[in-house]
């Protein structure tokens, strides 16, 4: 589990994804890129093996730390990588992981994202142990190095990481299905995003771009985080999202409808995002626009439910 908090705190909602661990994982080994306050350095090392690390690398860096820690992999049932950028568990691993099992997948995560290309995303990947012994896994790793922005670490590892092991062989599975329903609904909010960023206008010169945007793959854990509220067939919600509302589907309205059905999974969160928020400025593709009434009208067949 890679993890970085600005204060070298564990947060509250980090401490209930490393419990959730407990008694189902045979090991867990904590990466941290965070100066641990005394108190939270005793209480990983009480539930986690703990390595600290500079930060430098992004995620995949410490997964590569956790990884040569571990030593020999071949004899674990399956090999989870996994972050702290999320709220849950929403359901036990013990049900995940069992539902997953009769999946006749070789290496699965709980998103799959079309976006740049056909991907698992990083912040949670299992891999089979045959994954784990072959010579693709162990040459992506062996042949990392640390990368400095975060783009190019999305397309070079976390994109590449699927990619390789597909080309190898290896069937990729994802726990959240898109269904129909899904997939109109997330067109729909593509098309409100792609129109924020235009900053809510539309001309005879803006409209191409606004088609080329609109017909975009979608991120899921922004396009659908609110399948969290639907029998948590989406059992997280992403903190990014809360965090920055990249769509601009009202991810304010979307923690308190989490608040109310998850109480003790989310309780701590809203602190957690105020603390933090100095140090996590949006990022170019999250600034939007805001469109002026009645345009907000809108936003009632897109916005989060």
């Amino acid at each position: 589990m890679a993890h970085f908090d600005p204060d070298g705190q564990i947060a509250p909602h980090v401490r209930r994804h490393i419990e959730a661990w407990s008694g189902f994982a045979e090991r867990l080994i904590v990466v941290t890129t965070s100066h641990l306050t005394p108190e939270a350095r005793e209480w990983v090392s009480g539930h986690a093996e703990l390595l600290e690390r500079d930060n430098y690398g992004y995620d995949f860096m410490s997964y590569k730390a956790g990884l040569d820690h571990a030593g020999d992999l071949a004899h674990y049932g399956e090999v989870v990588l996994c972050n702290d950028s999320f709220v849950g568990p929403l359901r036990s691993y013990a049900e995940l992981f069992a539902h997953m099992a009769a999946r006749p997948v070789d290496f699965w995560g709980l998103t799959l994202s079309n976006r740049i290309h056909p991907h698992l995303q990083s912040f949670f990947v299992v891999f089979r142990p045959w994954v784990v012994r072959s010579r693709t896994f162990r040459d992506f790793w062996s042949g990392m190095v640390p990368v400095s922005d975060r783009q190019l670490v999305i397309h070079r590892y976390e994109v590449g990481l699927t990619r390789a092991l597909a080309a190898a062989g290896f069937t990729p599975g994802s726990y959240f299905e898109e269904d129909a329903k899904d997939r109109r609904a997330a067109r729909r909010r593509m098309r409100w995003w792609a129109w924020l960023r235009l900053g809510g206008r539309l001309t005879s010169l803006t409209s191409r771009t606004l088609r080329t945007r609109a017909a975009e793959a979608w991120n899921p854990t922004y396009a659908l985080a609110d399948r969290a509220l639907d029998r948590a067939r989406m059992p997280f919600v992403k903190l990014d999202t809360l965090r920055f509302d990249p769509m601009g589907l009202d991810a304010r309205g979307l923690l308190a409808r989490c608040e109310t059905a998850f109480p003790g999974e989310f309780e701590g969160v809203a602190d957690f995002l105020a603390r933090t928020k100095a140090h996590y400025p949006p990022r170019p593709m999250e600034k939007l626009g805001r469109p002026a009434f009645p345009a907000e009208l809108l936003r009632r067949g897109v916005d989060y439910r």
